[in-house]
């Protein structure tokens, strides 16, 4: 430990309090001039001493004016260029010169810089004011929004008197038309497509129609001709299994897109022909299929070579 440390409080490594550069406020400092220049406050919570009222000993009844620096100016006043330059003989001369010029510079410097601290301070310190006073303004606004909707609760009186179901707006009520149209012109197009499959599943049936008389006769005969009774009493009781078949043909037919269970073409068939999606998907199979094909060729090609 060594002196002086005893009015540290025996503290080893303690510094002193750091010293400001600059001692008085400058004068680009508005809100510290703003502050000064306001009028005092009087009264009970005022400054300064009440007519009639000595002062005491020693003492101002007026408080001293405050004193703002201009930067340049005490830069002027302290490290001002010398007004005469020597030209240095020796080498000793001219560091002594050079040392000179550099604490002319570097005291200059932190003058400047140190008043650019404090604006910049300053100014960060009315941004958390202002950022504080918004935040507090938006609180006392949802505070008084709960306290006005608590005091505007619907009455019996009211709800009866009123609609009972709130108007929509412009914006909600375009948007339900374009639902409602969307739905309905959905419900159409399905409908249409119903329709095409009826009319495509007659069009594959519409040769099996028995029209004329001849045709009924053929077809008497050729349910008779080749089968006994039982087969046919067997044919007929079977109700049960023909259902389960149409379903299982169904079934079939809308994943498939087909007509009768698989034997005629349907609807998204026609549709993916109509479109062109089924030529496409057939070049891009034979593509792939030439692709495979030829790197097989030249798999062999090459094994052959070795």
């Amino acid at each position: 430990m060594g002196k002086g440390i005893a009015r540290h409080g025996f503290k080893s490594g303690v510094l002193p309090i750091t010293r400001s550069i600059l001692k008085n406020p400058t004068t680009k400092q508005e809100n510290i001039i703003a502050k000064v220049n306001a009028p005092k406050p009087k009264g009970p919570q005022g400054i300064g001493f009440a007519e009639g009222v000595a002062h005491p000993k020693n003492s101002h009844r007026e408080p001293a004016p405050v004193k703002f620096l201009d930067v340049e100016e005490l830069i002027q006043q302290t490290a001002a260029a010398p007004s005469s330059i020597r030209t240095a003989t020796t080498s000793q001369q001219e560091t002594k010169l050079r040392k000179a010029e550099l604490r002319r510079q570097y005291l200059s410097e932190t003058f400047r810089k140190e008043e650019n601290r404090l604006l910049s301070l300053e100014k960060l310190m009315k941004q958390k004011e202002e950022a504080l006073e918004e935040e507090k303004r938006a609180e006392l606004a949802s505070l008084n929004e709960s306290k006005s909707s608590d005091l505007t609760i619907p009455t019996l009186e009211r709800i009866v008197e009123g609609p009972l179901m709130r108007q929509r707006a412009p914006d909600e009520e375009k948007l339900h038309q374009m639902k409602r149209t969307y739905n309905r012109e959905l419900m159409e197009l399905k409908a249409k497509e119903r329709k095409l499959e009826d009319l495509l599943s007659l069009y594959h049936v519409s040769n099996e129609f028995i029209v004329t008389e001849k045709q009924l006769l053929r077809k008497i005969d050729e349910a008779f001709a080749n089968e006994g009774s039982d087969v046919l009493r067997t044919r007929l009781s079977m109700g049960a299994s023909r259902i389960r078949s149409r379903n299982e043909s169904s079934i079939g037919d809308a994943l498939f897109g087909t007509v009768a269970g698989g034997e005629h073409v349907g609807l998204p068939l026609v549709k993916e022909h109509l479109s062109g999606e089924m030529k496409k998907f057939a070049e891009e199979v034979e593509l792939k299929t030439s692709e495979v094909i030829e790197r097989k060729k030249s798999d062999i090609d090459t094994i052959m070579q070795n």
